[in-house]
Formats: C-alpha cells, sequence, structure tokens
C-alpha cells in the first residue's frame, strides 16, 4: 500500500510514470527534428503540430463509446504497443539516412490517434485501480509523476537531442510505451463487463455530450481547458522554429526552461495544499488559473526583448506557469471524475478530447499559418491573447466558491 492506494495501482502508476518521462523526448524532439534536421517551414511545423491532434477529431467520439463499452485495461495495453511501434521508426529510419518531414507526419498522426484511445482509457481507469474514495491521492501521484517528468525529461531530453540528434532520441520514448504497456498487463485489476446499451452509438454520444455542458463545474474547466490549448497551440506552433533557429536558444535551454516549471510546479502544490485541505479548493483554482495565463505570457515578452535577457525572462515566466500547474491540474481531473457517472465517464472525457483537439489544431495551423504570412513574432503574440482568455471560465463560475471536491457521482 502507498498511502491508502493498493499495490496495483502503485504498480500502475510507476509504469505510467516511465512513459511521461519517455514523452517528454519526443515532446521536444519531434518539432526539433523538423525543423533543424528536416528545415521546415512554419506552416510545416503547424502542420505537424495539427496532425498529432487532429485523430481525436475523427475517433475521440466514438472511442468515448467504446471506453464506456468494454474493458479499459485492454485499451491502455494495445494504444501503448502502437505508440511504441510508431515512434520506433523514426530513429530507425534515420539511422538508413531515409528520415523525411512525411514519416514525421504520418508518425504525429499514429500516435495521436494512439494517445487519443490511451488518454481517454486512462482517465476513466483510474476510478477503477484506485476507488472513487482515492482519486485525490491517486490523481496527486498522476499529477506528480507528470511534473516530475516535466522537471527532469526536459533537461535529459535537451541533452540526448544535443548528443544523439532529435530523430535518435525518440528511441526513448519508444522504450517507454513499452514499460508502460507491461505494467498495465502486469497490475491485477478486477474489471466489470459493462453492461450492453440499448441505444444507438450516435445517442450515446450525445448523451454524454450533453451532460458535459450541462454540469457547471464540468462546463467551466472543460471552457478552461480549450482556451489555454487552443491559445498556447498557437504559440507552440513556432516557438521552436523562433526560439532555436532564430534566436540560437539551444535545446538544451530549452529543456532547462521547461525543467524549471516543474520545479516550481512542486512548490506551488506545497503552498497551496494546506489551503485546499481547508476548504479553499475553488479559489486556489481560480487564483491559479489566473497565474498560469500570466506565466504563458512571458513566450510574448522574451520574442520582443534583447538577446541576453530571453533565457531569464523565459526562466522566470515558466516559475509562474508551473507553480499554477500542477495545482489546477490535479484537482480539476479529481472533480470532473467524482461528479460524473462511471457509466458516461469514457464518453464525457472523450468529448473533452475531441473539443480540446478543435482547439489544439486550430491553434496549430493558425499559428503555423499566421507564422508563414505575418511572423513568427505575430504567431506568438496571438496565441499569449487567446490563452489570456483561459483564466474568465474558472474565475466567473461556481467554480471559484467550491470548498471541496463533490460527493461522488454513481
Amino acid at each position: 500500500m502507498s498511502g491508502g492506494l493498493s499495490r496495483e495501482f502503485v504498480k500502475f502508476w510507476l509504469g505510467q510514470s516511465v512513459s511521461l518521462l519517455g514523452n517528454q523526448f519526443t515532446q521536444l524532439a519531434l518539432p526539433i527534428a523538423a525543423a533543424v534536421t528536416l528545415h521546415a517551414t512554419a506552416l510545416d511545423m503547424g502542420i505537424l503540430g495539427a496532425l498529432r491532434f487532429a485523430p481525436a477529431l475523427l475517433i475521440g467520439l466514438p472511442a468515448g463509446v467504446w471506453v464506456d463499452r468494454t474493458r479499459r485495461k485492454p485499451l491502455l495495453f494495445w494504444s501503448q504497443c502502437l505508440s511504441a511501434a510508431a515512434l520506433a521508426t523514426i530513429p530507425l529510419a534515420a539511422l538508413m539516412h531515409v528520415l523525411s518531414l512525411g514519416q514525421l507526419f504520418v508518425v504525429a498522426f499514429v500516435g495521436g490517434a494512439a494517445f487519443t484511445i490511451q488518454g481517454i482509457a486512462l482517465t476513466t481507469f483510474v476510478p477503477t485501480i484506485a476507488g472513487r474514495d482515492r482519486l485525490i491521492e491517486a490523481n496527486t501521484r498522476i499529477q506528480l509523476s507528470l511534473t516530475v517528468a516535466n522537471l527532469v525529461g526536459p533537461g535529459l531530453a535537451g541533452a540526448a537531442i544535443q548528443l544523439l540528434t532529435a530523430p535518435i532520441a525518440i528511441a526513448f520514448d519508444a522504450v517507454s510505451f513499452v514499460v508502460g504497456a507491461a505494467t498495465v498487463a502486469w497490475a491485477h485489476v478486477t474489471e466489470a463487463v459493462p453492461t450492453p446499451s440499448r441505444g444507438r452509438a450516435l445517442s450515446d454520444v450525445v448523451e454524454g455530450q450533453a451532460w458535459l455542458w450541462r454540469q457547471p463545474l464540468v462546463r467551466a474547466i472543460t471552457l478552461t481547458i480549450l482556451l489555454s490549448n487552443g491559445g498556447g497551440q498557437i504559440t507552440f506552433a513556432v516557438v521552436v522554429l523562433y526560439f532555436v533557429t532564430r534566436v540560437g536558444i539551444t535545446p538544451a535551454q530549452l529543456g532547462l526552461v521547461f525543467a524549471v516549471s516543474g520545479l516550481s510546479s512542486l512548490a506551488g502544490a506545497r503552498l497551496t495544499g494546506p489551503l485546499v485541505r481547508r476548504g479553499w479548493l475553488g479559489p486556489v483554482m481560480a487564483v491559479g488559473a489566473v497565474i498560469f495565463v500570466i506565466g504563458g505570457s512571458g513566450w510574448l515578452v522574451a520574442a520582443y526583448a534583447p538577446r541576453a535577457a530571453v533565457l531569464p525572462i523565459l526562466l522566470g515566466f515558466s516559475v509562474l506557469v508551473g507553480s499554477a500547474l500542477m495545482v489546477y491540474n490535479v484537482n480539476q481531473q479529481a472533480i470532473r471524475q467524482a461528479v460524473t457517472p462511471d457509466r458516461i465517464l469514457g464518453r464525457v472525457q472523450s468529448g473533452t478530447f475531441v473539443l480540446t483537439s478543435i482547439a489544439q489544431v486550430s491553434g496549430s495551423l493558425i499559428g503555423g499559418a499566421i507564422g508563414q504570412s505575418f511572423g513568427l513574432r505575430t504567431a506568438i503574440a496571438v496565441g499569449v491573447i487567446v490563452s489570456m482568455s483561459a483564466a474568465l471560465p474558472s474565475v466567473f463560475s461556481p467554480l471559484r466558491s467550491l470548498r471541496q471536491v463533490p460527493a461522488v457521482a454513481v
């Protein structure tokens, strides 16, 4: 047992932690491989980013119905195997000197499809393996793993990219997915066979999406996630291209920026944890959302700063991003899992996935198009402006007055 959580959850959590760490390599290496190794344009970078999230638009809603109609553990296992296989083709192609931008596009799309299924299944599997009475503890550990991955991963990824090149560094992520799949198979959990739905798939989809927008807490969280991801992706579509190829920030320095964000998230969680336990959950989340969007504006400030000041500015603003992110994410996930009945949890999660993917795909394409037509700094500015509005749904909603995670829905 670990903090009241079962041994099976701990095994599962440790495996997913390795996978989260590996993700940092691809998150940094894939755009660097495109921009530096294959000399991609701003529009190419936007398309690459869009292809990572586009599969959710095609399969997200059906996947939610599928997740609610079957056991979730096998879906997690096979989706991670698919991710590992797709990513492994990149270092192999690089070693054979046949890597192309088209291959990166295909891998981004296949990996996005696998991640869509994995992400929906993971969120809906946690209440089963951890227990609905342990959601805060379970999500805290998962978010802690994400934070540690954000802390350690970018630095390791940046060093690996400089030492081995970006395509070869992606091999680490492929291996991490193998570890994640193996620990899913290793964890023993009894999953009840879902009761077959008497309705059609379309009616099941509609039921889940209607509930998502009807529940005020879930609606506010969803809107914050959408605006944050949409604006953030407009910016991130050109960030690597601008700061690495134009300004001269090295991959290791860019990794350091993300690492500092991860370190500050640990401090933020430690400072706000006592407030959450004393019944200040809503105010902490609202303030966290505001601090997060302010921190995201650091990309714009740095884009117009003198070269010598760019790295210090990025590091300073990343402290704000990190300190707010973990607090918001841990609690928003627990709130959504608690208030959503288990029978529609997959469909509600898939709805969030699809909507978020629409924002991410649109953001990537918009960022790439603006960067190509009007300049990279203009794209960064537009992304930051959109992101700044993300705090409003959380601040002006019942979420800000919430004292604790609501009672678990059945």
